[in-house]
């Protein structure tokens, strides 16, 4: 609060509605930019998830191929959250969409978090995508019609800095599971996604 003050940001004269609640809805719900992060370069995962391929090291790890599909599927899922978007939020509501969103994404954050092989890792980015790929489009929808105009600008564009902040928790959580030699490793920081997206079905859902 004291941030935004200093920016010296306050309601225009003359416009209805109270200014502080305006801006803690619209940054609240930005915080669905912190759903990204990942875990493929941690020595416990790769051992775990080697289907018997060895790397130029002489450690068990998942071959090219392997890798990329666990990457892309990700952004396919993302694809076709992006798509389904739309449709999503106008024929049930933006509010509704949201919490659809949240718990498809919390669907693959669970699948990828309790996966010990690679098919249902996979299965877990994939939903885990299309929940990125739904919330992506719904969140600054949501931002930008209930926001005044006059601070408008300022909410949609935190749903950018809250992507930035969750890549840097991101990394900072997975820097300090790297090193575990238990399945942690990659289960901490992946399942730790699951608060912030309850944090904003918490906020969407219905009083």
């Amino acid at each position: 609060m004291g941030v935004l003050t200093s920016l010296s940001i306050s309601r225009p004269e003359g416009v209805e509605g109270k200014t502080w609640p305006a801006i803690a809805v619209g940054l609240f719900v930005a915080f669905g930019g912190v759903l990204f992060g990942g875990v493929l370069a941690m020595p416990y995962w790769q051992q775990l998830f080697s289907t018997g391929y060895v790397d130029a090291e002489g450690n068990p790890n998942v071959t090219a191929s392997q890798e990329s599909a666990i990457v892309s599927i990700l952004s396919a899922g993302t694809f076709f959250g992006a798509l389904a978007s739309p449709f999503l939020a106008d024929r049930l509501g933006r509010r509704l969409g949201l919490i659809i969103s949240t718990w498809v994404f919390n669907l693959g954050v669970v699948l990828h978090t309790v996966a010990t092989a690679i098919p249902m890792f996979l299965a877990g980015r994939f939903f885990a995508g299309l929940g990125v790929g739904l919330i992506s489009a719904m969140v600054p929808l949501y931002q930008s019609e209930t926001a005044s105009k006059w601070i408008r600008g300022l909410i949609v564009g935190a749903y950018q800095w809250a992507i930035t902040i969750g890549l840097l928790l991101a990394a900072v959580v997975n820097n300090a599971t790297s090193k575990r030699n238990d399945t942690g490793a990659y289960r901490i920081p992946i399942a730790v996604q699951l608060a912030w997206s309850l944090i904003l079905w918490w906020h969407a859902a219905p009083p």
